[in-house]
């Protein structure tokens, strides 16, 4: 597995990094130390942006991965590290011939920050979370569940949390996505807008290509 640390690089020559480190983006096995700052997160962000365009994954895949992405880093950041300190994301993820893609992202934690949790402390915040909403049907809003458990476990396949041991809470999600989930939109089923170019005259089409 590649190793790369990004947290001395700004945005432009971190997400460079990645990419140059990453020849094959059919099959990418990679672990990347960041600073505990939201600048970084940009840089993990738009990384994956990258293997999804790279594998040819557009809407809606692609940004609902971008935004599960920033929820585990963020949460990482805000909630389970301090300002210093080093965590990580380690990024499996493989395409096969038939189009199916695979990715597994975690996102470690140092166990500093104000609401840190080893695993089995988080699958009781989960286990809270479920048991809040039916009994209210209302969100879960305390601790690390907003965003990981409200936004993240309705897409992914699996949420899962572990003790890390280098770290402290190890944060973990798998998902698979066949070709139907992701193919293009035909040109001649694209919707095509329409503009008003004067009140007494009918609305045509704006030509896309």
């Amino acid at each position: 597995m590649e190793r790369i640390n990004i947290s001395n690089l700004d945005y432009i020559k971190g997400l460079e990094t990645l990419k140059i480190n990453t020849p094959d983006t059919k099959h990418i096995d990679i672990h990347i130390d960041f600073w505990v700052d939201h600048s970084q997160s940009k840089i993990i962000r738009d990384y994956v942006g990258f293997l999804f365009d790279s594998n040819g994954i557009v809407a809606p895949w692609r940004g609902r991965f971008i935004l599960i992405t920033d929820e585990l880093i963020n949460n990482a950041i805000e909630h389970g590290s301090v300002c210093g300190d080093i965590d990580s994301c380690i990024i499996h993820a493989e395409q096969d011939k038939a189009g199916f893609f695979s990715i597994n992202l975690e996102v470690h934690d140092t166990g500093k920050g104000k609401d840190a949790e080893i695993g089995k402390d988080m699958i009781a915040v989960k286990i809270s979370h479920t048991e809040k909403e039916k009994e209210d049907g209302g969100i879960y809003m305390e601790k690390r569940g907003r965003g990981l458990f409200s936004i993240t476990e309705k897409l992914v396949d699996k949420l899962s949390f572990a003790h890390s041991p280098q770290w402290w809470l190890a944060v973990r999600i798998e998902k698979n996505i066949s070709p139907e989930d992701y193919a293009p939109i035909k040109k001649e089923e694209q919707y095509v807008p329409m503009v008003e170019i004067a009140h007494d005259s009918q609305p045509i089409p704006v030509i896309t290509e």
